[in-house]
């Protein structure tokens, strides 16, 4: 249509529609005929003008039916038809006024014609053939008043005049060309730019795939095998604190790389949250614990102040929970020389949000640095020899996630006394009981013993392939191994396995090739879960695992627990499996 009167159909959250409703731009725009026929009355009574102002509103409730329908369907094209008619509505009131007044009234007639034209070209001007018909309505009645002129002209003796009647559509016309011509451009400029920008998001999340799995791949040789060493009792102690410093700076390496990650994600509006039941105080406790041996080596108190009223269970994510307590508390303890961390937690049963506070005795920070506090790859201390590291993406990923749990955070601080973080979150009661799943610890120690499952490791690199059978063997599990997806389906294919531990990223046949292709082949290991072994940890890339069948994913740098309770909960998920198949071949 001429005047782009339509309302957006707006949606709720969880994708129902809801009332439409006119913005101020709308209403704006609806005033246009109105104030057009109120104009007209002085000239030309309150009869026509009402008539002609009852027709247009016709109109464009005609063409609001038609917004939104997709493009090329019958409410699509009744639209297109309505917004023709509006154009030639007010394209007749311009011819009205120019015809029949002078004046005041003719002025607003020539207005019309260049608001008409105009919004005709800003909306059409990259599809030439509805430019074409849009443009219609308008030419057609300048025609006929030039026709009009020329006539009368001609009439008083006046042929000279027709050069100066002609010379007027002429320039509009030049000016119209131009226009377009610009808007086409920069419209083409702007397509090409959007490409670039997808080509540049595209190649930015494939490069910080190719970084997160280039590093943690030799990451997780560093620490398991750290790991290791430090399980050794007869480790003699200089050796065994040089193993721990090796494994601090694989640790340190691996949070910068995840917090990089993180923030991609967040970037892109890629990270989901996973809404569970959980205990808020059992993730307070957690997190402080984790944080407790670096406040003892400073010789600083940790205290842990929870409301009585804090609800047993409440809905959210508690990782992403954890992960922002997590970066608070240790800045916490790292800018705290001496004193003491407070974390403190309440709980607002009317607002259904969880109120955390993380208080410290450090440095404090500036005020002119408090507004750039949350801003990526900001620090308080930029200098090359600052005191303290960091990526500079910890607050940040902190103001992201609490913002994507339904909260805000907050900074007080004071230069040499301290800082206090607060955030408070969406946390209305679990109205389901928690899942609970066996905890890492418990599971390691119930993994099967005395070689009672057999599991296939397939890996292109031998260290990681011998870290792992390090590890299951620790626990009385059989390893063999494969250094191929080739060999990997040579081995399903000789005899049944337990398990089968597959790496993803190998040379020549990749694991997900190679686990379609065990699946489907028939053999001992058709129906044998197969577990990603693997330092692709992209959303993206778990979910390539799920759909080639592998039932779970295990991320490298391998953490101990996490490996032995995720192989201790398939082994007893495909025992359980086998118990009805067994049921019914015995019935």
């Amino acid at each position: 249509m001429v005047f782009d009167l339509r309302v957006h159909r707006l949606r709720s959250p969880v994708g129902g529609p809801i009332r439409a409703r006119l913005t101020k731009a709308n209403a704006s725009r609806l005033a246009l005929p109105l104030v057009v026929a109120v104009a007209t009355v002085p000239f030309a009574g309150w009869t026509l003008p009402s008539l002609w102002l009852a027709s247009m509103l016709a109109l464009i409730a005609m063409d609001w039916s038609g917004f939104g329908a997709a493009t090329g369907g019958a409410r699509a094209r009744f639209a297109r038809v309505a917004a023709w008619l509006i154009g030639a509505g007010y394209s007749s009131a311009a011819l009205y006024l120019v015809l029949f007044y002078d004046g005041a009234a003719q002025t607003l007639g020539v207005t019309l014609y260049g608001v008409v034209m105009f919004e005709v070209l800003v909306r059409d001007y990259a599809n030439p053939r509805r430019l074409m018909i849009d443009l219609i309505p308008p030419i057609l009645s300048i025609l006929f008043v030039q026709v009009a002129a020329a006539m009368l002209r001609l009439a008083h003796h006046q042929a000279a005049q027709i050069v100066t009647l002609l010379a007027s559509p002429f320039a509009v016309l030049m000016v119209f060309r131009a226009l377009q011509t610009n808007l086409t451009q920069s419209r083409r400029r702007l397509a090409e730019a959007t490409v670039r920008a997808e080509a540049a998001a595209v190649a930015k999340s494939d490069f910080l795939a190719n970084m997160s799995h280039e590093i943690r791949t030799p990451l997780t040789a560093i620490l398991g095998f750290s790991d290791m060493l430090q399980r050794i009792d007869t480790l003699e102690d200089d050796a065994r604190l040089y193993v721990q410093r090796i494994a601090t700076g694989g640790r340190t390496l691996l949070a910068v790389v995840n917090d990089i990650l993180d923030f991609s994600k967040l970037e892109a509006g890629q990270l989901e949250l996973n809404q569970e039941p959980y205990d808020p105080a059992e993730v307070l406790k957690s997190a402080l614990e984790l944080v407790a041996p670096q406040a003892a080596a400073k010789g600083l108190d940790l205290a842990l102040d929870l409301d009585p009223d804090l609800p047993g269970l409440v809905e959210g994510d508690a990782p992403r929970l954890s992960q922002v307590l997590l970066n608070l508390l240790s800045n916490a303890v790292k800018f705290t020389s001496a004193g003491a961390v407070t974390l403190s937690a309440g709980y607002d049963a009317g607002g259904r949000r969880l109120r955390v506070t993380v208080a410290d005795t450090g440095s404090g920070i500036p005020a002119d640095k408090l507004d750039r506090l949350f801003e990526r790859f900001s620090q308080v201390d930029g200098s090359i020899n600052r005191r303290h590291g960091g990526t500079g993406l910890g607050l940040a990923i902190c103001k992201n996630l609490v913002a994507l749990m339904g909260g805000t955070i907050e900074v007080a601080s004071i230069e040499g006394e301290g800082s206090t973080f607060s955030f408070a979150i969406a946390a209305p009661p679990a109205t389901r009981p928690a899942a609970k799943p066996c905890a890492p610890q418990s599971c390691a120690e119930a993994a099967p013993t005395g070689g009672s499952a057999h599991i296939l490791v397939a890996d292109d690199l031998a260290e990681n392939r011998e870290l792992v059978r390090l590890m299951l063997e620790a626990v009385g599990h059989r390893v063999s191994e494969a250094a191929s997806g080739a060999e990997a389906i040579e081995a399903a294919s000789a005899r049944p396995f337990d398990l089968i531990l597959m790496d993803v990223q190998m040379p020549g046949m990749d694991g997900l090739a190679a686990t379609r292709s065990i699946h489907q082949g028939g053999g001992p290991n058709a129906a044998t879960p197969i577990l990603a072994l693997s330092a692709n940890v992209m959303a993206d890339q778990v979910a390539q695992c799920l759909v080639a069948g592998m039932r779970d994913h295990i991320a490298k740098p391998l953490q101990v627990p996490d490996l032995l309770s995720k192989v201790a909960y398939w082994l007893d998920a495909g025992d359980l499996a086998e118990e009805p198949a067994a049921a019914a071949a015995g019935g």
